[in-house]
């Protein structure tokens, strides 16, 4: 299973995934699960579920220019995105297809996927589920295994640095699920970075796991409030030293004044 997560940070989105991909009783940590869509500069992409349905979209091209009139807005997202990609899944051997009853064998409901997506472009993010209804995301999101730890840890640390935040999430979430596991992939909408270069450069950092990008946000945290101390310290040297001269001044002319 997956855990992908979408957080809204002011003019743009942040998305962040795990990397573990699981087959039987073994499972990896290198599945690329949030992505650049092809044909959309800027725009950014996760999916949970079959990791056969996210590699045939990531490198798919699903972006309808003649349905794209200016900027992606939920209707594009509703009529052309996810009727295109429940239609490439289809034409690669993933089907979408209507559920079939277990006990009776009939056919009903809506068309089905097998994976959810998250699709983000500049500061918006919608939610395309499998049954291929839609979500605009308003602040955060996180989707798959381990999601409702992630939505607590996300909750909980509201007003933070989104990096720091999506970090949190999938630590905390691969403690508590088998299914997540606590290396990360990062990307930010517009910035067009892969993995985690713009964010390590951002921090001067170099980080694999969730455990060292908190270790280092905090070491980064700890330096700069030094700094600060060291900064007031200088301040109040100086406004002790312009206290000291008038006095000695003072306590010259007193001498004068004596003789």
């Amino acid at each position: 299973m997956s855990l992908v997560i979408a957080i809204k940070d002011k003019d743009r989105v942040v998305l962040g995934a795990d990397k573990q991909v699981s087959y039987g009783n073994n499972k990896d940590h290198s599945s690329t699960k949030i992505w650049e869509v092809p044909g959309l500069p800027g725009a950014v992409m996760g999916g949970v579920g079959s990791a056969r349905a996210s590699q045939i979209i990531q490198y798919a091209d699903i972006i309808d220019k003649n349905a794209l009139v200016t900027e992606p807005s939920i209707e594009f997202v509703i009529r052309s995105l996810a009727p295109t990609i429940c239609a490439t899944l289809n034409a690669n051997g993933v089907p979408c297809d209507v559920p079939t009853d277990p006990e009776t064998g009939a056919k009903g409901g809506c068309v089905m996927m097998p994976n959810a997506f998250l699709f983000a472009y500049k500061d918006k993010a919608w939610m395309i589920w499998c049954d291929l209804s839609v979500t605009e995301i308003q602040e955060y999101l996180a989707i798959g295994s381990g999601s409702d730890v992630a939505k607590g840890a996300l909750f909980a640390t509201q007003g933070k640095n989104p990096f720091e935040r999506i970090v949190t999430a999938i630590d905390a979430a691969s403690e508590a699920t088998i299914g997540v596991d606590d290396g990360i992939d990062l990307l930010v909408t517009e910035e067009r970075n892969t993995d985690m270069k713009n964010v390590s450069k951002a921090f001067g950092i170099e980080i694999k796991k969730a455990e060292d990008i908190l270790d280092k946000l905090e070491e980064k945290k700890t330096e700069a409030e030094s700094g600060d101390d060291l900064e007031e310290d200088v301040e109040v040297e100086k406004e002790e030293e312009v206290e000291e001269k008038p006095r000695k001044k003072s306590t010259k002319k007193s001498k004068k004044v004596e003789e």
